[in-house]
Order: structure tokens, then C-alpha cells, then sequence
């Protein structure tokens, strides 16, 4: 399986699109992780290299880095400021109803089994009785488009307003929509390659130097049927 392919790449930033379940950092089961691996075999980083955002492990699609760190700096800012654009493909077991929409939940990170519990407003007051004292409960926003239909799944756009820890997931979960694959959120099998049917697809970014807008769009990982079939219903439709 191929790891990454670079999407992008100056001075300032290199741009990837994550093909392998894979960690984008270090992390304590001390599996090869992308930044690393970008370090090994990329001459152009192995003086400075950090990851601006990340994906989950088993998430494919674009991960941005920084070259410098005037870079980070600024591309930490940009996403502060809200001025990054991110659009996610999921591929959803059950049918989204409405097709389209904004969902919005209160989210409880649980640190033991590494798994965010996604709480509708509505239920949010006597959910919040029910947990421990301090717990921290944060507000989780994203908007979803469905845009292709197969015989028995469900492919939509995701745009969160916030960065929660496992944030789409989790609220896809909630709402009774596992993603394909994700077998902590409800899904009913994994897939053969091992990735979760979700894809960091699209992103917008102004550059951190020329300050001009960079758009980008990451491919799909070879190894799934379903996203080949997504990839020929939109070249179809065009």
C-alpha cells in the first residue's frame, strides 16, 4: 500500500494526501507515523517539518505541513481565525434524513476507551446529570450535503465548524449513520484495507507567505470499490 502522495509542495508547506491507517504524529503504540516518514524520505524536510492539523489514523486524505516555522505560526492562526476550509467524503451505512443539513451536539471525550460521545442540545441537560462532576462537554458543529446514493450506501460531504476529537464520527454515529468501516462508532464490519470510509477530500488555505489562496483535492485510496464507483458517478455527472 502506497503511504502518501504529495499533493502540494514549496518553501513553506508540503501538502499530502494520506493513503495508509496510519498516525500523522507519534503516538504511544510508536507505529511509523507520516511526519516522520515525511522526515526519512523527503530531503526537503528533514530540516523542519510540523503537521499544522491532523486526521485520525485509519482517516485518509490531505494533511498539511508546515517547512518553517513563521509557517506554522501562521497556518495556526489561519485556523484559529476559521480562514481553512476543510471538506470531508464519508461514506455512511444508513441514509441521512434530512439529505442535507447542520448537525449540532454537545461532544464528551472518553480518555479510557479513546471514543468522543456525541449529545443532542435537546437531550443535553439530563445527559449532563448522568456524568461525572467536571466533565467537559463541548459544543460540536458541522454541515453534511449527501451527493451520490449505491445500492446500499450513502456517500455525503462534511464540513465541521468545529475540530472535536473524533468529531465526525462521532456525530454521524449519534445521529445512527456509522461510517463504513468504523467499528468503534457502530459500523458493521471494517474494510479490507483497514482505512475508515472517510476522506479529508478538499481543503482552502491561504498560503502562509504569498498569502494567496491554495486549493487542493486529494484522491481516493485505491484499495476501496466504493470509492471508485463514487469517483465514476462524478466523472459521469460532469
Amino acid at each position: 500500500m502506497i503511504s502518501y502522495e504529495i499533493l502540494f509542495e514549496d518553501n513553506d508547506v508540503i501538502a499530502v494526501n494520506k493513503l495508509a491507517p496510519m498516525p500523522v504524529l507519534r503516538d504511544k503504540t510508536k507505529d511509523l507515523d507520516l511526519q516522520t516518514l515525511l522526515q526519512r524520505e523527503q530531503a526537503s524536510c528533514k530540516k523542519f517539518l510540523e503537521a499544522v492539523h491532523r486526521i485520525d489514523r485509519r482517516t485518509s486524505g490531505i494533511v498539511v505541513f508546515a517547512k518553517t516555522p513563521r509557517a506554522l505560526k501562521t497556518l495556526d492562526e489561519a485556523f484559529k481565525n476559521r480562514t481553512i476550509h476543510k471538506t470531508y467524503l464519508a461514506c455512511l451505512e444508513k441514509e441521512p434524513a434530512p439529505a442535507a443539513g447542520i448537525l449540532k451536539h454537545g461532544i464528551v471525550f472518553d480518555k479510557k476507551r479513546n471514543i468522543s460521545v456525541a449529545i443532542p442540545y435537546d437531550s443535553l441537560d439530563a445527559a449532563q446529570k448522568r456524568l461525572p462532576a467536571n466533565t467537559q462537554v463541548l459544543d460540536a458543529e458541522l454541515s453534511y450535503t449527501m451527493v451520490f446514493q449505491s445500492d446500499r450506501y450513502f456517500f455525503v460531504t462534511a464540513a465541521p465548524r468545529t475540530g472535536r476529537h473524533h468529531q465526525i464520527r462521532a456525530q454521524f454515529a449519534a445521529m445512527g449513520w456509522p461510517i463504513k468501516g468504523d467499528l468503534k462508532y457502530g459500523a458493521r464490519r471494517s474494510t479490507q484495507s483497514g482505512l475508515l470510509m472517510l476522506h479529508a477530500w478538499k481543503i482552502e488555505f491561504p498560503h502562509p507567505v504569498s498569502h494567496e489562496m491554495v486549493s487542493l483535492t486529494a484522491s481516493f485510496p485505491p484499495a476501496e470499490k466504493l470509492w471508485t464507483i463514487f469517483s465514476q458517478n462524478m466523472a459521469d455527472s460532469q
